[in-house]
């Protein structure tokens, strides 16, 4: 199903209605949708040719084709809401956790000598730092409410919207 921008930019055009689940919503988001960007060219090729430039060029190129939906009081009901706050603290645990051990085991281990099992812990915060993306990336509200930016930014689509959402949408 596809909504047109100009319809999710303005607060009060959406309905009471979760767009996933049908249920009433217990709270109202604003965030931003950004389309799914094809860049031309090998990606090692232009890194691995000409490193940082490369680089930069590939980053002008999403700069200029990538368009961005401001999508203002999308309706979350207390599942969607619930789901987002559980992914969100998976991923904080899971940062600040492997930080604090990284961290930590660093700092016992210069003052205790030869304490290898803070080895172990060390690489293993190590480890837990970047693996806090996967859960942070669930928790995104865009993969929460099932909505992307179509590609020119016109319109946004909602993967299989409940009947109540549809049936609140303005005519």
């Amino acid at each position: 199903m596809t909504l047109p921008a100009d319809v999710v930019q303005r607060p009060g055009n959406l309905p009471r209605y979760c767009s996933r689940h049908g249920l009433p919503a217990v709270r109202r988001v604003d965030f931003a949708l950004q389309s799914a960007v094809r860049i031309e060219g090998s990606r090692f090729r232009a890194v691995g040719g000409s490193g940082a430039l490369g680089m930069a060029d590939r980053l002008g190129q999403h700069g200029k084709k990538v368009r961005v939906v401001h999508v203002r009081s999308w309706p979350l009901c207390g599942r969607c809401n619930r789901t987002r706050v559980g992914w969100l603290t998976l991923a904080a645990i899971m940062f600040f956790g492997g930080l604090t051990a990284f961290v930590g085991s660093l700092i016992v281990g210069i003052v205790v000598d030869g304490a290898q099992v803070l080895a172990a812990v060390a690489v293993g915060g190590f480890v837990l730092l970047p693996l806090a993306a996967f859960p942070f990336a669930r928790g995104g509200l865009a993969r929460i409410v099932g909505a992307r930016t179509s590609p020119d930014g016109a319109t946004v689509l909602v993967e299989n919207p409940s009947q109540a959402f549809l049936a609140g949408l303005p005519r």
